[in-house]
This record gives C-alpha cells, sequence and structure tokens, in this order.
C-alpha cells in the first residue's frame, strides 16, 4: 500500500510542473510589481534603463520582476503580484532583483 501512496505523490508533483512549465515556453516564469503597454510611461521608463526600444516590443512589459522558482522553497516559489512569462528578460543593474521582461504575457500559477 504505501508503495502506491509514494508514486501517486510522485505523479501528482510531476503533473504540477509539467502545467507550469507548458504555461510558459518562452522563459522563466516572472513575478513582476507591474505590466505595462510598450507605450505607457512605466514602460518606457523600464526600458530605457536596459536600452530597449519601444519599437522592439510587441505584447507588454513587465516592471519590477523577479524569477518564479517551479519547485523551491522562499520567496522565489510564490508570486504576490503578477505572474508573467516573458519573452526576455533584462537585469537593470540597480538592485538584485530587478528586472525588466519584454513581450510578456500574464499566467495563473
Amino acid at each position: 500500500m504505501f508503495p502506491n501512496v509514494g508514486l501517486l505523490i510522485t505523479a501528482a508533483v510531476a503533473t504540477s510542473v509539467v502545467a507550469i512549465d507548458s504555461s510558459c515556453n518562452t522563459g522563466p516564469i516572472q513575478c513582476c510589481n507591474a505590466i505595462a503597454t510598450p507605450s505607457s510611461a512605466t514602460a518606457t521608463n523600464a526600458l530605457s534603463l536596459v536600452d530597449v526600444a519601444v519599437s522592439d516590443v510587441h505584447a507588454l512589459v513587465g516592471v519590477e520582476c523577479t524569477p518564479i522558482t517551479v519547485i523551491g522553497a522562499g520567496s522565489g516559489a510564490s508570486c504576490s503580484t503578477t505572474p508573467v512569462c516573458c519573452e526576455k528578460t533584462f537585469d537593470t543593474q540597480l538592485s538584485l532583483y530587478q528586472v525588466v521582461g519584454i513581450n510578456c504575457s500574464p499566467i495563473t500559477i
């Protein structure tokens, strides 16, 4: 009986990992304090920090993002603001975890 319980738990964890990974196939899932349209003041300010032209962005911009780990503990394991999947991310070099994401899509985790 106990070996079957272990198999069930392993299958449940593997299923949840696959579900999260399949929702973001362009890069790591990010937790952003804000998402904005490329032409907004918030986005243009963030893009200027990482030398990305607004014309290079075709979807939402993630601002002040941190990576979300799929399995793990600590602050990177959850998101209390906006989880997104971004095509590319840039480190602003202003603080340890301040990242700007481009061509982002909101996701549910």
